[in-house]
């Protein structure tokens, strides 16, 4: 099988979430439920250098992600939001849009009847 073919038989081929440090573990099992690979933004506590740099990395890979009309989301916890949102702008890059993290399943809380 050759890698294009790989490419249009894996979901995830076409969606990447960039999911914020303190989300990732929470949400690595739905993200990849949901068809998803993975950019971690930074983690708390790293220098402004490494962030930066960080940022400015993620924002060419989602860069190039749009261009070849991959969906990129974020799941963000706001430590790096106008860092990165500024960091996509310098590139031409709109925000990107919120993943909307599924709730708990509440099935279990549901009476029989």
């Amino acid at each position: 099988m050759s890698v294009g073919s790989t490419e249009l038989s894996d979901p995830r081929a076409r969606r990447i979430a960039v999911v914020a440090d303190s989300l990732l573990e929470p949400l690595l099992d739905e993200l990849g439920r949901e068809g998803f690979g993975v950019i971690q933004l930074p983690p708390a506590g790293l220098d402004r250098e490494t962030v930066t740099s960080w940022l400015e990395q993620t924002a060419e890979h989602v860069a190039e992600f749009r261009r070849n009309d991959y969906e990129v989301v974020l799941a963000d916890d706001g430590l790096h939001t106008a860092d990165l949102g500024h960091a996509l702008a310098t590139l031409g890059v709109s925000p990107l849009p919120q993943y909307a993290i599924q709730p708990p399943s509440t099935s279990r809380l549901t009476p029989d009847t």
